[in-house]
């Protein structure tokens, strides 16, 4: 039975050497090896060297399961004295496998946050007590990351642009469609997933730089730059 062990860094000469028993390295230049790694005359850098390969195919692997996994199920408060409203914006994201707490007004809202966590809040703008675009600021005030979600019937009063400057991170206008309400919950929520990945990359960035590990942070760079362009693809010219 054959023993040979195939080494990834090897090809066969294609100069004069050709067919003569010598071949090439990638690593170390030219080779007598004919490709086993069994003769590999530096055999402790070549470890190192498949080490780090099989490392860099290991994260490849991760990220392709990553992509393919299931949505994430999130807890989500939803925010409307209308009751009505309410309910419909629950039904949709419970058919999603979302779980919901409903509060009437901003002050409730207030109140159900410090109490428990949640992964997103959806609320109107024209509420008792206190309105959407103060509850956002408050919102964001003590959990900076938290996705809002602004719906109203309101739009000539309340323009996106109001929204938006407060922190929300996306906005909707009333009546909405079960498609287009998801729609964009999902996409809200997949850019915070994107942006979260930044966030730990950027950090193991300064952390190989106090480190003076200058290949990873290249690496890391690249890898924060695709998900950068995956995150703007849907805004054209928008860059941040």
């Amino acid at each position: 039975m054959s023993i040979f062990k195939r080494c990834p860094f090897y090809r066969d000469s294609e100069r004069l050497a050709a067919g003569r028993g010598l071949g090439h390295c990638d690593l170390f230049g030219q080779s007598i090896c004919e490709g086993d790694i069994q003769f590999c005359e530096n055999s402790e850098e070549l470890r190192k060297e498949l080490l780090k390969q099989k490392e860099v195919e290991g994260r490849k692997d991760k990220g392709v399961e990553d992509q393919n996994k299931k949505p994430s199920h999130y807890k989500v408060l939803v925010v409307d004295d209308e009751e009505p409203v309410a309910k419909i914006a629950v039904a949709f994201l419970s058919r999603q496998g979302h779980q919901c707490e409903t509060a009437g007004n901003g002050i409730k809202a207030l109140n159900k946050i410090h109490e428990s966590k949640f992964d997103a809040v959806i609320t109107d703008i024209v509420m008792p007590e206190m309105d959407g675009i103060t509850l956002t600021k408050e919102l964001l005030s003590l959990h900076p990351d938290l996705p809002v979600m602004i719906m109203t019937g309101h739009s000539r009063e309340y323009p996106t642009e109001s929204a938006i400057s407060a922190g929300a991170r996306d906005f909707i206008e009333k009546p909405f469609s079960y498609d287009g309400f998801i729609l964009r919950f999902n996409k809200m929520m997949n850019d915070h997933e994107i942006l979260l990945k930044i966030e730990a990359k950027q950090k193991e960035m300064l952390f190989h730089m106090q480190r003076e590990s200058s290949e990873r942070i290249n690496e890391l760079q690249r890898e924060v730059e695709n998900l950068k362009s995956r995150l703007y693809a849907g805004y054209p010219g928008f860059n941040r």
